[in-house]
């Protein structure tokens, strides 16, 4: 009887999550939007006083005094001529920075102490497409950029979700997988050209793409066949490429591999909690559920082949 009522209740979860229900309604999305916006005023990169005691925690680099120079010579920095080649670019010619990804480029958590907070996107200070402050506070490549083209287009400016104006160009959604690209690409092709900013034929623009984590921690061992992934991955990926290629003239498409899961399993040896422990089996069962321990070389030699 009781695996009769979880299947009925399975059941029933299938059928409503691509359907409206009583939750989605005005007041409730109010009170959502209200939370979040409290949780990242709150917990956020905007509460100087807690970024001040997470640089002094050595959880964030020290701010580099207004002393030192920036290491790099900006004076050759952007070409005089816009290239008409990628393999003639400068750090100068970029005009547009964009990314495409999961979690880790929304900055899920990036300021977060406990699980609950890990709901914040810090998209501003995520490594390709943060430029919240300068690079004195946070060394991104938009921040390093800037000191090469001030008039750099599309970085985060901030904690955001995907359709706050402060995420930009920056279209990453939480979860998303390697199926999911084509439509981000989609998405972003879009966004870009109904951008004033943009000169969509003049303008080099920079889209950082990584993907695969997810792939790795849900659907690698969702599958009866865990290689057939190789493939579809390859074909998402190509068919994303075609479609920056053909609508986003003068597009630099930097593709940047998912960082092995070994090192994650490994980084949880001798210091594991039961709270940890049950976080990482949600979020990545794949590599952390008791059942699949043992496929896990597998699971290794596939995410080598994947990225």
């Amino acid at each position: 009887m009781k695996k009769l009522y979880l299947c009925l209740v399975l059941e029933l979860c299938v059928l409503t999550m691509s359907q409206r229900t009583a939750l989605d309604t005005s007041i409730l999305n109010s009170i959502y939007r209200g939370y979040r916006n409290w949780l990242t005023q709150s917990y956020g990169t905007r509460n100087g006083d807690r970024m001040s005691q997470l640089r002094n925690k050595y959880k964030f680099q020290k701010e580099v005094p207004i002393d030192v120079p920036f290491p790099c010579n900006v004076t050759a920095g952007r070409s005089p001529k816009v290239p008409e080649s990628v393999h003639h670019l400068k750090p100068g010619d970029i005009d547009v920075i964009a990314a495409m990804g999961d979690s880790l480029t929304i900055g899920a958590g990036v300021t977060s102490i406990y699980t609950f907070e890990v709901n914040i996107e810090n998209r501003g200070i995520v490594g390709s497409i943060g430029g919240q402050g300068t690079w004195r506070e946070y060394l991104t490549l938009p921040n390093i950029l800037k000191k090469f083209n001030p008039k750099l287009m599309g970085y985060s400016l901030g904690d955001a979700i995907c359709t706050d104006p402060a995420a930009q160009l920056n279209v990453a959604e939480a979860g998303a997988m390697s199926k999911d690209m084509t439509f981000m690409a989609t998405y972003l092709v879009n966004k870009i050209k109904v951008d004033p900013r943009v000169d969509i034929n003049k303008h080099w623009k920079l889209i950082s793409l990584m993907i695969g984590s997810n792939d790795f921690c849900s659907n690698m061992c969702a599958t009866s066949s865990p290689w057939t992934m190789l493939n579809d991955h390859k074909i998402d990926l190509i068919h994303t490429l075609r479609i920056l290629r053909d609508n986003l003239p003068r597009t630099f498409v930097a593709l940047i591999p998912p960082p092995h899961l070994k090192e994650l399993v490994a980084a949880h040896k001798g210091r594991e909690s039961f709270l940890c422990y049950l976080a990482s089996m949600i979020e990545c069962s794949c590599m952390f559920a008791l059942q699949f321990r043992d496929q896990r070389p597998e699971y290794y030699k596939l995410i080598e082949r994947f990225v």
